[in-house]
């Protein structure tokens, strides 16, 4: 056999080998979780806890609600960047409203830094609080970017949570990468804003009733991790985290997803 021709068997055989190899799945860790504006249910603060939590489960992502950036004593109090700190993580924060003594909203945490971020104000009724849909864009692996968002939607009034709801769908749905988004719905799934993730996004519970509000009813899931569907994606797992249950008013809870 000629040089050139055991050079073209050796690639043959290689790429056939690499074709009978099926390609391994990239696992990301998801949680999200409303922090109740760093105070526990006692009203003390809950950041050690938070951090005890994320220690435990060691998320890649981490969606958050609920956070506040409070001026103390001339001195700044970021929840979000003092978790990030601790944790070597990454974060964007999301201002949904401010008042004379700081701001609050939602944040997101990554292991990775992140390419491109994006805050949008969501639509109220006249007299609501505002809301935003925070995204960030990450590049975890070579090959692979998708969007992880956050968000908390208006817990007063039914009108305004489908509202936002339908509007997230409608920003997020025809995204060219894929999207994981956590989110405080505050809205069970048999109620009118769940309903506008039900065709182009897989629900992380799969149809769990386990609630995730501690003071609620058995069944009141209020807290959602959505993947937007895509055949390079795939919820593996999904965990709602019920042994913190002083940390906050909302459990965390996790999901493992994974990109084909």
């Amino acid at each position: 056999m000629s040089r050139l021709g055991y050079i073209l068997l050796i690639t043959i055989v290689s790429c056939s080998l690499s074709a009978s190899q099926p390609r391994r799945a990239t696992e990301v860790k998801v949680m999200s979780f409303n922090i109740r504006h760093g105070l526990n249910l006692k009203e003390e603060s809950n950041l050690r806890d938070i951090l005890k939590i994320i220690s435990d489960h060691k998320p890649d992502l981490i969606a958050l609600q609920a956070v506040d950036s409070l001026v103390d004593k001339g001195k700044t109090q970021f929840q979000l960047r003092q978790i990030a700190v601790q944790t070597g993580m990454h974060y964007l924060y999301g201002v949904a409203d401010r008042s004379e003594n700081g701001s609050q909203g939602v944040g997101i945490l990554s292991r990775w830094t992140f390419e491109n971020t994006q805050s949008i104000a969501l639509p109220t009724t006249q007299g609501a609080d505002p809301k935003v849909l925070l995204c960030g864009l990450v590049n975890p692996v070579k090959g692979l970017t998708f969007r992880i968002c956050s968000s908390r939607l208006e817990y007063a009034s039914v009108m305004d949570r489908a509202l936002q709801a339908a509007y997230i769908n409608q920003m997020l749905v025809n995204s060219i990468q894929p999207v994981l988004i956590g989110m405080d719905m505050g809205a069970r799934p048999n109620e009118q804003p769940y309903f506008s993730f039900r065709k182009n996004w897989q629900d992380a519970a799969q149809g769990s009733q386990m609630q995730t509000w501690n003071e609620g009813l058995p069944g009141d899931r209020l807290d959602y991790i959505f993947a937007l569907l895509n055949n390079r994606v795939r919820v593996k797992n999904y965990k709602v985290l019920r042994n913190y249950p002083e940390v906050s008013d909302h459990y965390p809870i996790l999901a493992t997803i994974e990109f084909w």
